[in-house]
């Protein structure tokens, strides 16, 4: 059974389709990255993985348990196996990196402040960030606090890390570096990871699996070698970045139906 199973999702907001039969799963410690064009429902489908969204038609499942059927206490222990990694970190500007790393941990586990320290010093450890304990968000650079994001994501041992666009805005070098660190997590905690980017160097170094989201339909899910022969025209106009291609061209309108003739 896969950890995360999505099957025929489909979300709207009002008369705009984000997500429509969309199917996924993904398997106990792999890495699946989702890539897609803007607004094509990438964000959604971790918002509906996490429960921040109910889904108009069909259901995600983590570890076995439909997230829209669960009570609010059941809901609130799978996220706590879910860590969130937001797109340009979402620090708390007020708090240090050390208050920030050990926000979770004081705020859902019992702990000592001797066994608090020791875990954000790990935790920092683990995303190359030690020694920056006492800095504020404002005295990091993009990369650092992307890391600092992934440091507070991992404090409460989740089982499952989820990234939203971890390189955005980041320079060709230290994209290189934040996708090292999504590789040295994986390997060092086994955890099981869904990254959203566009960045298609990072993607085909982290990816056990590809998806590619098109007008809210997973058109595509292979490993890496697979994808980049896919013959679809949509994922290789993608692979390319070129504008000539069906990726930006209107969808057909839907088809009338026939009016019925009266006997």
């Amino acid at each position: 059974m896969a950890l995360i199973d999505v099957v025929n999702l489909s979300k709207a907001f009002g008369p705009k389709v984000v997500l429509s039969n969309v199917n996924l799963q993904v398997e106990e410690g792999e890495s699946l990255v989702v890539l897609g064009g803007s607004g094509t429902g990438k964000t959604v489908l971790l918002r509906n993985i996490m429960g921040l969204l109910t889904p108009d038609a069909g259901h995600v499942s983590v570890d076995g348990k439909i997230i829209a059927q669960l009570s609010r206490e059941d809901l609130f222990k799978v996220r706590q196996s879910i860590g969130m990694c937001f797109q340009m970190a979402a620090l708390f500007d007020s708090m240090t990196v050390f208050e920030n790393v050990a926000f979770g941990l004081r705020r859902h586990r019992d702990h000592t402040e001797s066994e608090i320290n020791a875990r954000v010093e790990e935790c920092l450890s683990l995303v190359g960030m030690r020694g920056t304990e006492h800095l504020k968000p404002a005295e990091l650079s993009g990369g650092m606090k992307r890391r600092v994001g992934f440091a507070r994501a991992i404090a409460l041992k989740p089982k499952i890390l989820l990234f939203d666009e971890p390189t955005t805005g980041l320079d060709p070098v230290m994209t290189d570096v934040i996708g090292r660190v999504i590789l040295d997590l994986k390997h060092e905690l086994g955890v099981t990871t869904i990254t959203i980017t566009h960045d298609l160097t990072s993607a085909f170094e982290i990816a056990d699996r590809i998806a590619l989201l098109f007008r809210g339909e997973c058109i595509a899910c292979q490993p890496p070698p697979e994808f980049k022969v896919n013959p679809n025209p949509v994922v290789q106009q993608f692979l390319r970045g070129d504008a000539d291609g069906p990726f930006l061209q209107d969808p057909p309108p839907p088809k009338r139906k026939p009016k019925e003739t009266q006997a």
